[in-house]
């Protein structure tokens, strides 16, 4: 038993030694858009709770979606503010991928 509590914490620290120092730390850039992707899955998660809500109760939640979709609609535009100011290709291509994400969420409706 002993043995397999300092197998986990051994490689519990290898792993935080190796995020640490292999993939590095994230760049402010990449912070910046980091945080906007947290703030779009928030939104995502806020539908889906909406739609739910609505699926069990078959009560009218459109303003939910509703107030989803202008939430996204707002992270899209500080993602696209944000894009002129970014110069660091990671951040670019995460800034990039997030922007076709929001794209598809406000498509699909």
């Amino acid at each position: 038993m002993k043995k397999l509590l300092v197998l986990i914490l051994v490689a519990g620290a290898g792993y935080f030694a190796y995020q640490k120092f292999v993939v590095g730390e994230s760049s402010q850039e990449q912070k910046q858009v980091q945080v906007l992707t947290d703030e779009f899955a928030a939104i995502k998660q806020q539908m889906t709770q909406a739609e739910r809500s609505a699926g069990a109760t078959g009560l009218d939640m459109t303003s939910d979606a509703g107030s989803s979709m202008a939430a996204a609609e707002a992270v899209l535009e500080k993602l696209q503010e944000l894009k002129a100011r970014l110069s660091e290709k990671k951040a670019l291509a995460k800034s990039a991928d997030l922007e076709r994400e929001i794209r598809a969420f406000l498509d699909r409706d």
